[in-house]
């Protein structure tokens, strides 16, 4: 006989449908969803995104020359045609929309003009939740928050790296140039121009083949220049961006390795 699972094993199987009906009923619904303070509405309370519209979006750097939520949604694509749609079925908008409620929320942080509803809370709440069940996380860059694929590999040396590279591994895994080959080229760019004072000790102490594979793809594959080289020159982007992502990898593996070297040399002082 199967053992009865508690309510604390079982599993909630996350239906982007599903989250994104109720996240647009919580954030564009009207309602009880904010509580306006002193002077800043006639009314008590009001939606979510009308909380926003009246009190921070303006303050935020990164709305370019929008000057109101509902115009910057439709921009993203969350506009009445789509909102009118019983299936949201569309993973790229799904995650523009929560990166934007992210960055709202943040903004609502240092402000007092407004007070979150419970349930208002709770929904906000909830987005760092789905977006683990979508293999995603949120990661805050100075002052805005974007939304990241999870990758183990990368985050095993983003302590171990300078501030500006951690920023770039995190960027390269933003969902928003998954397919984007000139993004990725100067992400790549710029981390094998880290990598140059490395590159002898990694050649003598740990793997001379492994710098030269990445040296193969960024100078020739149209990181660092083109060539006319076969069978290079003949590549589609398709195929480059495959090997971008082979090179990110093994970068995310030399500057590990280079730890892991000076772990063991440490560890024969010691001895």
């Amino acid at each position: 006989m199967e053992k009865m699972k508690s309510i604390f094993e079982l599993e909630n199987r996350l239906d982007i449908n599903n989250e994104f009906e109720k996240l647009l009923q919580a954030f564009q619904g009207e309602g009880y969803a904010v509580k306006y303070k002193n002077q800043y509405n006639l009314r008590e309370y009001g939606s979510f995104m009308d909380g926003i519209n009246n009190t921070v979006f303006l303050e935020w750097q990164y709305r370019d020359t929008f000057l109101n939520v509902y115009d910057y949604l439709d921009f993203i694509g969350i506009d009445e045609i789509f909102l009118e749609n019983e299936d949201y079925n569309d993973e790229n908008k799904f995650l523009l929309y929560l990166e934007f409620i992210l960055n709202m929320a943040k903004l609502l942080c240092y402000s007092d003009k407004i007070e979150l509803m419970p349930i208002t809370a709770a929904a906000i709440e909830n987005v760092p939740r789905i977006l683990e069940k979508m293999n995603y996380k949120m990661e805050e860059l100075e002052d805005k928050v974007i939304i990241t694929k999870r990758d183990a590999n990368a985050d095993s040396i983003l302590e171990k790296v300078p501030e500006d590279i951690t920023k770039l591994l995190l960027e390269y895994n933003d969902f928003r140039i998954s397919k984007d080959i000139k993004e990725k080229k100067r992400i790549l760019k710029s981390l094998d121009l880290y990598m140059d004072k490395d590159n002898k000790f990694i050649k003598k102490n740990i793997n001379n083949e492994l710098k030269n594979c990445i040296e193969t793809i960024v100078n020739n594959m149209g990181i660092n220049h083109e060539t006319e080289k076969e069978p290079f020159n003949t590549m589609t982007d398709k195929e480059k961006i495959e090997w971008y992502d082979k090179c990110y990898l093994m970068i995310i593996h030399a500057i590990r390795s280079i730890e892991i070297k000076k772990i063991m040399e440490e560890r024969k002082k010691l001895i």
